[in-house]
């Protein structure tokens, strides 16, 4: 019986050893307590509750770009695509003034630009040889465009108009947090129980591999671009019903910061290899960072220096992990 005993500790023992989520865990415990006596305030329940409003829109993005990297594909025009829903929603919004029926028009509006424009980009990265990375950094400059002349670089303020994200709150939460983590749970549980996390990792790890066992490649990968747009739309509804105001720069670095979290979450950028709590981890432990050097006090600039680093630490530690497994 002890042995039985012995033998299932050491299981388990070697479970946590092997998976990148534990390092994960503990590296995010680590960084709060050392954050907290830097400073104080870091620990306190406002600025929990701000972390966490300011991930929601970062983490429902991590998502879908988590998906995107695991099929074997990449998307730099999240951001972009944010900013030209964004501009699009409140456009219609302002120049409706206080019709209400116009913040459920705005809201079609945002999730048809980001399906519509998904789907596009999706169907020529799926049905051609480009590169998605090239695809897709096309298309942030389209929707840079768009959003600029939807806007012709100005703001569109709508208070009041889609503040429920905020306004609406549960133990002082606002209702954005549980969006966000709702997402990750829907989304984990899809990946890990159905039939559509199988063939992610299949396409993602070997796609010839995938269409001899009689996956539709071209058609998942279209798919997955797909729900990465409602993902999109989903965050860009939250973002304007945060900010309150649309602008052409809204979603400027919100590409990088889901990548950086997705990555150091252990998604590989070769695609095959991820998971959504590694993304949910990834996603707390940047966002965490960002907030403790503002409470620090760093320049806001010098923070994409610090983006920049991560993404390099990881994509180097998951290589040498991957190594060693191997």
């Amino acid at each position: 019986m002890s042995n039985t005993l012995e033998f299932k500790q050491i299981t388990v023992w070697k479970r946590i050893r092997s998976s990148d989520n534990s390092y994960l865990f503990l590296g995010m415990i680590s960084y709060i307590i050392v954050s907290t006596i830097i400073a104080p305030a870091f620990a306190s329940s406002y600025n929990i509750a701000v972390v966490l409003e300011q991930m929601s829109v970062a983490g429902i993005l991590t998502v879908g770009t988590c998906m995107v990297l695991i099929s074997g594909g990449i998307d730099l025009s999240i951001g972009m695509e944010l900013s030209a829903s964004c501009a699009l929603m409140s456009s219609i919004i302002y120049a409706g003034g206080s019709v209400k029926g116009n913040v459920f028009e705005a809201i079609i509006a945002g999730i048809l630009l980001c399906v519509a424009g998904s789907f596009v980009m999706g169907f020529i990265i799926s049905r051609t040889n480009v590169e998605p990375f090239i695809v897709s950094l096309g298309f942030m400059t389209i929707y840079q465009g768009i959003a600029t002349i939807i806007t012709n670089g100005a703001e569109y303020p709508i208070p009041g108009h889609m503040a429920f994200a905020t306004n609406i709150r549960f133990l002082t939460i606002p209702l954005m947090v549980y969006i966000a983590i709702a997402t990750f749970v829907v989304f984990g549980l899809l990946i890990r129980f159905m039939r559509f996390g199988r063939w992610l990792y299949a396409v993602g790890d070997n796609p010839d591999a995938a269409f001899l066992a009689g996956i539709s490649v071209k058609n998942f990968k279209l798919l997955t671009y797909v729900i990465n747009g409602v993902l999109v739309a989903l965050a860009s509804i939250l973002m304007l019903s945060r900010t309150q105001v649309g602008n052409p720069t809204l979603g400027t670095g919100l590409e990088l910061t889901a990548i950086a979290a997705a990555v150091v979450g252990g998604t590989a950028l070769a695609g095959g290899k991820g998971s959504i709590i590694g993304a949910a981890l990834g996603t707390a432990i940047v966002g965490m960072i960002a907030n403790s050097l503002n409470i620090i006090g760093v320049n806001s600039f010098y923070q994409y220096v610090v983006t920049g680093v991560i993404i390099i630490a990881a994509v180097l530690i998951n290589s040498l992990r991957s190594k060693r497994q191997n």
